[in-house]
């Protein structure tokens, strides 16, 4: 089996790229408000609707979510195969205020093409 010459300019280049893959999928969940009549709607982007879950308690609507990805790549090279991995991970809260009379009862959410859309009746 042949020896290869390890590079590390590609290594650490490789590494470059893997941080910043990962940091971009960590930051890349996104918060907007709106009103629609009456109702408050606060759209999530980013993040898997399965992995958002939103509590209404003391006049204070707080979403939690968690977003990330794993990613695996191998090849061969002179003979022999290298195989690598990796994954990132990462999870937010956001609180807003609405009326003390909102219920859980009065939030419906619904998933998006990239996220999931919260609706809270009457909250606007």
């Amino acid at each position: 089996m042949p020896l290869n010459r390890w590079d590390p300019t590609s290594a650490l280049a490789r590494l470059e790229q893997d941080l910043g893959n990962a940091a971009r999928q960590a930051h890349s969940s996104s918060v907007s408000t709106a009103t629609d009549g009456d109702d408050l709607v606060i759209t999530v982007e980013g993040i898997n609707p399965a992995d958002v879950h939103v509590q209404v308690a003391g006049g204070l609507l707080t979403i939690n979510g968690q977003s990330g990805g794993s990613r695996s790549e191998s090849h061969d090279v002179g003979g022999a195969h290298f195989s690598s991995s990796s994954s990132s991970s990462s999870s937010f809260s956001r609180s807003f205020s609405v009326p003390g009379d909102v219920a859980q009862s009065d939030v419906s959410t619904e998933p998006t093409g990239n996220g999931v859309k919260i609706r809270i009746r009457n909250a606007a």
